[in-house]
């Protein structure tokens, strides 16, 4: 028997056509709305640490020359002005706000892993290692810079979100740099 096509068959064909097409279009716009939020988080974090390193840049610019001569100095300069103090403690300060954002998911792995290397080498050098030994005499210091502490005591990464969740918040992949 011969199919009989009418227009109610044509009309409900046509819908499905419709309904099928609508909704690609919302899944595609889904899919771009979220590759977008990945987008720009991702230039936030970016913000972040451009930040982070011009502050670094403005505290090495405030060190005196005798204090940045002193890293590669044996033995090194005997003294250390009120000047060259406050701005190691002041990077102590950066350090720690950066090991902070990155325990909070707000540092890149790349950027991470240019930091975790810059700060080990800064703090084994003349003035930080002065400046830091005498924190860590002071008694009344004993709460200053706990992340700074864990991570001179061997905890190099403090950041603890999953692969997944890494990836999501655009902290994986190559270097932007």
């Amino acid at each position: 028997m011969p199919q009989v096509i009418t227009a109610a068959y044509v009309w409900d064909t046509w819908w499905f056509g419709v309904a099928a097409i609508s909704q690609a279009v919302v899944a595609g716009g889904v899919l771009l709305g979220l590759v977008g939020l990945k987008q720009a988080r991702k230039l936030r974090i970016r913000g972040y640490e451009d930040r982070f390193e011009e502050r670094y840049q403005a505290l090495m610019e405030r060190l005196s020359l005798a204090a940045l001569r002193g890293a590669t100095q044996d033995p090194p300069p005997a003294e250390l002005t009120e000047r060259d103090q406050k701005a190691v403690r002041s990077y102590f300060r950066l350090c720690e706000t950066q090991l902070n954002m990155r325990a909070e998911g707000w540092v890149t792995d790349a950027t991470w892993d240019l930091w975790e290397h810059g700060i080990t080498d800064r703090m084994s050098h003349w003035p930080f290692t002065r400046v830091w030994n005498e924190i860590l005499a002071d008694p009344l210091a004993g709460h200053l810079y706990a992340r700074l502490r864990e991570f001179k005591a061997g905890v190099t990464d403090p950041c603890t979100l999953s692969d997944f969740r890494r990836w999501w918040r655009g902290l994986t992949g190559k270097s932007r740099r």
